[in-house]
């Protein structure tokens, strides 16, 4: 399983370094530049969405961690083992993803020169 996800990881990084504006490879891909135009009147709604969106998700992790935390004693109690790793590492993961969303999209939006 992890090597599918460093594969996984790997293939990605190099599809990203691909299509990042600058590419030094000529007639290589770049992203798409929607122009230098004026915002849509809805644009600061869908912003606002957007950052509620990542509160909530935030939310939603801390609560996956105190369930976590609350399984991992009731098993502890009654004696039983589980897998726990599993579950923090994957709620860990989702909080990374989370955070550094907003930073990956603000840098694309900034090299495109919006």
């Amino acid at each position: 399983m992890l090597d599918v996800m460093i594969t996984w990881t790997t293939e990605l990084v190099h599809h990203v370094a691909a299509l990042a504006p600058g590419d030094p490879s000529p007639g290589g891909p770049t992203i798409p530049n929607p122009g230098q135009g004026a915002e849509p009147p809805f644009g600061n709604v869908v912003t606002t969405l957007l950052k509620w969106g990542m509160w909530g998700a935030f939310s939603l992790c801390v609560a996956g961690f105190i369930i976590i935390g609350a399984r991992m004693g009731i098993q502890h109690k009654r004696g039983e083992g589980g897998g726990h790793m599993a579950s923090l590492a994957i709620t860990g993961f989702a909080c990374a993803l989370i955070a550094t969303a907003y930073t990956i999209v603000t840098q694309i939006v900034a090299s495109a020169g919006g």
